[in-house]
């Protein structure tokens, strides 16, 4: 990857060193971060996108709790087509150091809550991986993403309090993607789709990392948990050489409460070299309901959707649990703390449309 793959700037479906012509109003390019506190207390979640064909940049930030959820989102036209200022109202990022530094921002607003912080990388990111299905001669998913993991330092206001955020206690992950997919820029029922792609009913996301390695997966499944789709990629540390590898399965144990509330997922992770490692994932204190982002649509909105030149939105979800909530069910995620052979981590457990 070049430096520049880091950047919301990219006009292919691979890396940044080829270009391609396209007109599909669903072409994003946009970033994922998410930081968890070891103590369970508190998640702090950040998007931008640009949608180039739609001349649209939209973004969030979230401050999430074991008790409510804060959303704040935003919306703009891009401006001479400037896709490097990642600034929507109050929602600002900034790449301090390609692939290894950024910096996150929420100015104080009408929400009560705000933070600033610095994300630096403590892996190399993992190389790209390029997603595609087509359904009867359309392309319905082509998308190319990377993952990464680091640390945080700086700190988040919430209510007028302000809380210090140190690089022992607070990790983080984070993911780029561009391409297209579905339930951007356009509605449409994709229902169809997924049926003849065998694409299946929901899926489970997973960013965690431990001591000597992290790694990503995705699953797409059935309502049972049957596994349809997969790919996944873990990186060792630089100690132990930070090589790459691929990730062949996992097989999966995910215990629930009675009411289907996430608990704790036992995965065993297998790698093409043959190893395997057995990964426990307890859930925390706090999870991230990501409709408060858009994921899914909100008020008939869904990202990349032209609002005009300006538009910043937001609410309070008090409680923010689905089950005494249901306005916050949909993609969720989990944190989650994470135990492999004596080594501790942390991450991210998601899990589409449940509790």
């Amino acid at each position: 990857m070049a430096r520049l793959d880091d950047a919301l700037i990219h006009q292919n479906y691979g890396t940044i060193d080829h270009v391609v012509n396209t007109t599909d109003p669903r072409w994003f390019d946009r970033f994922y971060f998410n930081m968890q506190a070891l103590d369970g207390s508190l998640a702090i979640t950040q998007g931008i996108g640009v949608y180039p064909n739609q001349q649209v940049m939209d973004g969030f930030g979230m401050i999430s709790t074991p008790d409510f959820q804060v959303n704040v989102r935003g919306s703009r036209e891009l401006v001479n087509g400037n896709r490097d200022e990642m600034d929507i109202g109050p929602i600002h990022a900034e790449i301090l150091e390609p692939m290894k530094r950024w910096r996150f921002c929420l100015d104080e607003n009408e929400y009560g809550v705000s933070y600033d912080f610095n994300y630096i990388a403590n892996f190399q990111a993992t190389e790209p991986v390029r997603l595609i299905s087509d359904v009867e001669g359309r392309r319905v998913w082509d998308w190319t993403h990377f993952a990464h993991v680091g640390r945080v330092e700086g700190w988040a206001k919430i209510d007028g309090k302000k809380i210090a955020l140190a690089q022992d206690t607070h990790y983080a992950v984070r993911d780029r993607s561009w391409g297209v997919r579905p339930g951007i820029a356009v509605v449409e029922d994709m229902s169809a789709w997924f049926k003849q792609a065998n694409w299946g009913t929901g899926h489970n996301w997973c960013c965690v990392q431990a001591e000597t390695f992290y790694f990503w997966y995705f699953q797409s499944q059935d309502d049972d948990g049957t596994g349809r789709f997969f790919d996944g990629q873990l990186r060792w540390s630089d100690k132990l050489g930070g090589k790459q590898e691929k990730i062949a399965k996992v097989v999966r144990k995910i215990d629930y409460t009675g009411d289907k509330h996430f608990v704790n997922a036992l995965v065993e992770v297998h790698l093409e070299s043959g190893k395997v490692l057995n990964v426990n994932m307890r859930r925390r204190d706090t999870s991230i309901l990501l409709r408060g982002g858009n994921y899914g649509g909100l008020n008939g909105i869904i990202h990349g959707m032209k609002q005009g030149p300006l538009v910043v939105s937001g609410e309070r979800w008090e409680p923010s649990d689905p089950r005494k909530n249901p306005v916050t069910k949909g993609l969720i995620e989990h944190v989650v703390e994470v135990t492999c052979d004596g080594e501790c981590g942390s991450g991210i457990f998601e899990l589409s449309f449940g509790t």
